[in-house]
């Protein structure tokens, strides 16, 4: 079983290390009941790597392979409602589910907000944040806990929340959290059942 990490790199220096390195020792505590991440330093050199986005494959032997790739701007705008009933607790390398709902609806949606349970989760490349008009808050019940969520809850900018379907039309603007595009706010959206 493997597993990724995706991590942004700029000025040679992962960013949010820490909260990377915490979320893979889970992994491989939970899976091999193995806290330890053999690594061989030489591969964790980005030295002459900046603004890029980094997956990492890993798995109880270590890891396995490091891919670089360039930042690619991306706009979000139309988004599609879609029920979902499957787990993503930890950061796969199998991400076949999500492959599917892309090919499925992907000419007509930038991305989709999946509901679990009758709650909203995540997209699938991102947490969500939604503005009250107040306060920024999350959905209590991600399908993944991102390490990007997890700092900005750690500095007391979001609010864990149950965040219903009927909740939506009453958000002033939503967000879209990862490690790569930070915090991404967006106040122009729409979200289709």
């Amino acid at each position: 079983m493997e597993f990724i990490e995706t991590v942004l790199v700029k000025n040679g220096k992962i960013q949010n290390l820490e909260y990377h390195l915490k979320r893979m020792k889970k992994t491989l505590k939970h899976f091999f009941k193995n806290e330890k991440l053999k690594v061989k330093t030489e591969k964790l050199n980005f030295d002459n790597t900046d603004n890029a986005r980094v997956r990492i494959t890993y798995s109880y032997d270590g890891i396995r392979n490091i891919e670089v790739f360039p930042l690619k701007e991306r706009k979000f705008k139309k988004f599609k409602i879609v029920k979902i009933g499957f787990d993503y607790s930890f950061k796969y390398k199998n991400r076949k589910k999500f492959s599917i709902l892309h090919s499925t609806f992907s000419i007509n949606f930038d991305e989709f907000i999946l509901v679990k349970n009758n709650l909203i989760t995540d997209t699938t490349i991102s947490n969500l944040a939604f503005f009250t008009g107040k306060e920024w808050i999350t959905p209590k019940y991600p399908l993944l806990k991102g390490t990007k969520r997890q700092e900005l809850l750690d500095k007391r900018f979001l609010k864990e929340e149950n965040i219903h379907v009927y909740d939506l039309p009453y958000f002033k603007k939503m967000a879209m959290i990862n490690a790569i595009i930070g915090f991404q706010e967006i106040s122009e959206f729409d979200i289709i059942r």
